[in-house]
């Protein structure tokens, strides 16, 4: 994928906040790039999968030499994430540790202190809709597509957001939930844009055809949640329940569970333990008889292992003869000292400065991997449970499909294929690049840049070698995206889709 260099030099060019921000020198900011570059050469698992050596230095020394002294913080910030993005690993991340933390989990990108567009967003497919208007001007109606704004296309806007979202290798589905769903196209915005304050807006009005342009005022993150709360009658913060089950219809049988979460940090309480809900879950559907069940990952960002029990729930687990998430950049970490360190990963991190090897092996062809024992939870076998579901599945994914998210789709279709088995995947590509045959994840760390405070996380185990060497997965049988309408009347567009497809079998 050739990186877009000519472009990150203009954004950076009118870039320049109108409040008071951190400033840093030259030095400082070369200190931290030479960390920041030398850290994911020696660290990321998978630094060259996505990108050549020689692309990933040219893009680093491009953006280096657009280094300024006394330069802001978020600046610099901006072009550490949009060399780390041009990775393209989803579990990467670069966040600016010093600024105002966001109003909630979902706004979280968003800072308290800072004007931003007064929507709530979202992309269906490639084209951004108003979903909720939380702006003053009260005409705007929910579902009208945004086409401009101040006299940039969606489509330039896209092209150029795209480029500092975290996704795996050709993935698109989650760079765009991304800047809907966790309003990165209101912070993205923001910082690219800081001098607008008041939007001529381009749309196409719901149920119209015609491009109209209006004016809207810029709107602190506080007041777009005030005015949702006021409008829907909802916390703009609100979750679904995260695991759901639900009998269909008995008479043909038909069983829907809902599974958004693998995270027991997330889900498990005193009282509720998401390995209890599991079973407690598909016990009812066998009592139900259940013989076409519904499994629902949209929305499901990962977790845990816990994806792994939950496929055991459908079939047994056998063991994984490619050392699961094993290897590892290289054998040394230069800047360990930046390295945050936690109760967990200390041992691992101390062991690995000192006695590497005690940790690692080095293959006859110069990788580096783990040792079989820190990689058992990954690669042993496990058994089927009781009460598991043996009929026919169809599955439910969209772009926010991530992570263990992604893993237990990926396993659950091989497992249930290779079994003779009935499964239908249905939605749109999940948060994974299916066809690149590598992935990162397992054990990573976060670095904190020491002047500018910028943290990176950094993926440092991963699987496979080299990126679309295998042949195409074609892991989505069948694409179904909601219209707009559908949002708006609440119709779940996949789910009645499962249903039709289910009762014309």
């Amino acid at each position: 994928m050739k990186p877009a260099i000519t472009a990150i030099a203009i954004v950076f060019l009118f870039c320049s906040h109108a409040t008071a921000q951190q400033k840093l020198t030259l030095l400082q900011q070369q200190e931290d790039f030479k960390i920041f570059k030398t850290s994911v050469q020696e660290i990321h698992a998978g630094a060259y999968w996505f990108i050549t050596p020689e692309k990933f230095n040219t893009l680093y020394d491009s953006v280096f030499a657009t280094i300024k002294d006394n330069e802001d913080a978020e600046q610099f910030y901006l072009k550490i994430r949009f060399c780390m993005a041009a990775l393209h690993h989803g579990h990467d991340g670069v966040q600016l540790t010093n600024r105002q933390p966001g109003l909630n989990y979902k706004m979280g990108a968003m800072p308290v202190d800072r004007k931003h567009l007064p929507f709530v967003l979202e992309y269906l497919g490639e084209k951004l809709f108003i979903l909720n208007n939380c702006s003053s001007n009260k005409q705007i109606t929910n579902g009208s597509e945004v086409v401009s704004i101040n006299g940039k296309t969606i489509k330039s806007l896209n092209k150029q957001m795209l480029q500092y979202i975290f996704a795996n290798g050709r993935n698109t589905t989650y760079k765009y939930k991304m800047l809907g769903f966790y309003f990165q196209f209101h912070y993205l915005y923001q910082l690219l844009y800081p001098t607008e304050t008041t939007y001529k807006i381009g749309i196409i009005p719901y149920q119209s055809k015609k491009k109209t342009d209006i004016l809207v005022k810029a709107e602190l993150p506080q007041t777009i949640a005030y005015r949702y709360q006021q409008r829907t009658g909802k916390s703009i913060n609100d979750w679904d329940t995260l695991f759901t089950y639900k009998l269909l219809n008995k008479k043909k049988a038909i069983g829907y569970c809902k599974m958004e979460t693998f995270s027991t940090q997330r889900f498990d309480t005193d009282s509720i333990k998401l390995a209890k809900v599991l079973e407690k879950m598909f016990a009812q559907i066998k009592a139900d008889n259940i013989k076409s069940l519904v499994v629902d990952v949209r929305n499901n960002e990962g977790g845990d292992d816990t994806w792994q029990t939950a496929i055991t729930y459908f079939r047994p687990i056998e063991e994984n003869t490619n050392d699961g998430l094993a290897y590892l950049q290289s054998d040394k970490f230069t800047y360990l000292q930046y390295i945050i360190q936690t109760d967990e990963n200390r041992p691992l991190l101390q062991a690995f400065q000192y006695t590497p090897y005690a940790l690692i092996d080095k293959t006859p062809e110069g990788r580096f991997k783990l040792k079989p024992e820190y990689t058992a939870h990954d690669t042993k076998a496990k058994t089927q449970m009781p009460n598991a579901f043996t009929g026919d599945v169809y599955l439910l994914q969209n772009g926010l499909t991530f992570s263990a998210g992604f893993a237990f789709a990926g396993r659950l279709k091989e497992r249930i294929k290779a079994s003779n088995g009935f499964i239908k995947i249905i939605g749109e590509d999940n948060g994974d690049d299916m066809d690149a045959g590598v992935g990162s994840g397992g054990w990573g760390i976060e670095l904190l840049l020491p002047n500018s405070k910028v943290k990176l996380n950094i993926p440092v185990t991963g699987s496979g070698e080299k990126a679309y060497t295998l042949p195409p997965v074609h892991f989505l049988d069948y694409k179904v995206l909601p219209s707009i309408s559908d949002k708006l009347k609440g119709i779940d567009t996949e789910l009645v889709f499962a249903i039709k497809m289910i009762s014309a079998k």
